[in-house]
Parts: structure tokens; sequence; C-alpha cells
């Protein structure tokens, strides 16, 4: 599927043979394991608490690594980058980008999601269509999970656990590295990607239900049939998950013999042969589940 769907959903799922979501990595020399679990972005913090081998990856780290260090993240000066990177060029503005038969399209989409809080596509005119995507993609996930609360998500909250036990946050990229991946995009390019999932709307419905439902079981060949069936959206991860996978084992191949890490990352970097898990497998450590 395109960009922001894929980053919105499937970037925080897994493919694997074993309904886990949490591995420890050993061997090749480490004096202590590490720990990678695999999260979604919008599942509650209290799921923590429903995933084998939490307990023993908290008090075994020595430090914990989110795709982005929540501190950073959240900073004042973190926040007002991404609002800013969000803001589309005076002259490229959503009405411009659009032809009105297809804005029409797409505000009809716009307003199923947000029309009951008043809410209009044209309030939104200045936002690049990325950022239209991603909110439209978050209400679409927040509707299929129970409880949901903005302010207790699983990955801020793993983070948050572990400083409490006094363990220091790092991240694998930085805000800029995000921003570029999210909003850098061409144009064009991002007007067209929001326009197809809007007119694929309730086929990415389907989509996100079926995996929310998944990753809420922690059942990963079930995920694993939804984000590779090309019907219900599969499509090209490269860029997306398996460039940004090369790029993270190398930090922590250098992290892990220093400090044992629990490694907090949308699930999707997990499987497959170009995931984290057979890399580090590649690299000689072991990879197993937890139980």
């Amino acid at each position: 599927m395109k960009r922001l769907l894929l980053i919105i959903t499937v970037t925080m799922l897994a493919m694997a043979s074993q309904a886990q979501l949490l591995w420890k990595v050993s061997g090749n020399g480490l004096g202590r394991p590490s720990y990678i679990m695999g999260t979604h972005h919008f599942a509650a913090a209290s799921m923590i608490d429903n995933i084998p081998g939490m307990d023993q990856a908290f008090q075994g780290c020595d430090v914990v690594v989110g795709e982005i260090d929540k501190e950073v993240l959240m900073s004042q000066e973190s926040q007002m980058e991404m609002a800013q990177a969000m803001i589309a060029p005076q002259d490229s503005t959503l009405d411009r980008l659009f032809t009105a038969e297809d804005y029409a399209i797409v505000e009809d989409v716009f307003n199923k999601y947000f029309g009951n809080m008043g809410v209009k596509l044209s309030q939104m005119n200045a936002l690049k269509p990325s950022a239209i995507s991603m909110q439209m993609q978050a209400m679409q996930a927040v509707k299929y999970f129970p409880n949901f609360n903005e302010n207790e998500l699983i990955d801020m909250a793993v983070q948050t656990r572990a400083n409490e036990m006094g363990r220091p946050s790092l991240g694998l990229e930085t805000v800029q590295e995000q921003i570029s991946l999210l909003f850098n995009t061409p144009l064009t390019e991002q007007a067209e990607d929001l326009l197809d999932a809007c007119k694929k709307d309730n086929l990415f419905a389907v989509q996100t239900s079926a995996l929310i439902e998944a990753y809420m079981a922690q059942d990963l060949d079930k995920i694993a049939a939804v984000m590779t069936n090309p019907e219900l959206g599969g499509g090209d991860l490269e860029d997306l998950l398996y460039n940004r996978n090369r790029v993270w084992v190398e930090k922590l191949v250098k992290m892990m013999p220093e400090r044992a890490a629990l490694v907090c990352v949308g699930a999707g970097h997990l499987p497959g042969e170009k995931g984290l898990l057979q890399l580090l497998r590649d690299r000689g450590y072991t990879v197993e589940p937890m139980q």
C-alpha cells in the first residue's frame, strides 16, 4: 500500500511464525541478552502486561531504545519542527494540488472521520497531503482499539516504565529522519497517495481492523497473511522498513555488547528475511521468542 498507510499500520505490525511480540537476543559474545519488542503505535499501555517476558526484559536491560527517544520527541522544539514540516508551500495547498473532482473525493472521506467534530477539510488546506493522510489513518486505527487513550499508548509507556526503573532512553532515529520519511516526499506523490487512500477507504478499513485484531491477539501468522495479501493493500516495504532495518541493526550490534537493551519498535520491523530478527541471526546472534 502507499507510504502513509504503511507507516501508520504496516510498520507497526509483524510477520513471524510464532505468536509473540517480545524476543530475546543472546550469544555471539554478549555478556547479557538484549530484547526486541514489536509495538503498534496506537495500542494501549495496558497491553504491556499481556506480553510474556516483559518483566524479565525490564529487569534485564540497561537502556530502553525506541524509534525516537520520547523525551526528544515530546520536546517543544521537536513538536514545533514537526508541525512546521506538515505545512505546505503557499502555492501547493490542498485545493491547488487536486482538481475540484478529486478534492471532493478527499473531502467526503475526511468528513467521514472528522465531520462530527465540526472540522472541515477547507480548514486544513495548508497541510501537506501526507499530514492529512496520517490524521485520517490515525482516526481509522483508533476506531478499532478498545478504550483508546492518547495519553496511555504502549510505545511511550515502555520507555516511561523503563525510565522509572532507572534505565535511560535512546532513539534509533532523529526527529529529522522521521520528518523526512513522513513529509518530505514530493507533494504530487503525497497527493496521489492521499487520493488513492480515499478511493479505497473501505478496503483499508478492513485491513486496519484485521491487523489490529491480530495484534491484540498477538497472532503474528494472521498479521503476516493480512500484510502480504495484495488485495488488502500489501505493497513495497523496502523504503519504509527494510532500509531502516539495515541502519538500525548496525546501531544495535555496536550497542548490545556494551549495554543490554530493550528495543521497542514497530513490529513490522521484526520479521522476514530483511527483518531485524533475521538480520541479527545473520550476524551470529541467537534470537528466540520469550515465553
